[in-house]
């Protein structure tokens, strides 16, 4: 187990070494590549996720609060059988999950401005909606 351990340890360490002699010969090169990476992951993977979780973050949201005024009427209805906390609950999740998309948009954008062109507007682009 000990030697297995240390030959990858070295061939890790030699894969390394080799990534930083290209990087330190073609730093111009190596540095175009990564930013092409990132962008293609961003492109083909981040975007559709962010757009998934966005979709799924509303559905939930309009579960929760549904289930929360349903809650609320039993409550209204018979409020000796139905206590009110368990609908409240559901509400305030049902709201933060209905505005989880917004917030993380406005996050990434800020990110982004912080980063790169210092824009203060917002859209929901960042989560992949128009």
């Amino acid at each position: 187990m000990n030697k297995m351990k240390q030959e990858l340890i070295n061939d890790v360490m030699t894969g390394v070494l080799v990534a930083a002699t290209f990087a330190a010969v073609i730093p111009t090169e190596a540095f175009a590549q990564l930013t092409s990476a990132v962008s293609t992951t961003q492109t083909n993977v981040a975007a559709p996720a962010m757009q998934f979780l966005g979709m799924l973050s509303y559905a939930l949201g309009g579960v929760m609060t549904i289930a929360g005024i349903a809650g609320a009427k039993k409550h209204a209805d018979a409020p000796a059988n139905n206590p009110l906390n368990p609908a409240i609950g559901k509400l305030g999740a049902g709201a933060a999950f209905l505005a989880a998309p917004y917030v993380v948009g406005m996050i990434a954008n800020t990110g982004s401005a912080a980063v790169g062109s210092q824009s203060s507007t917002f859209s929901n682009s960042a989560m992949g909606f128009q």
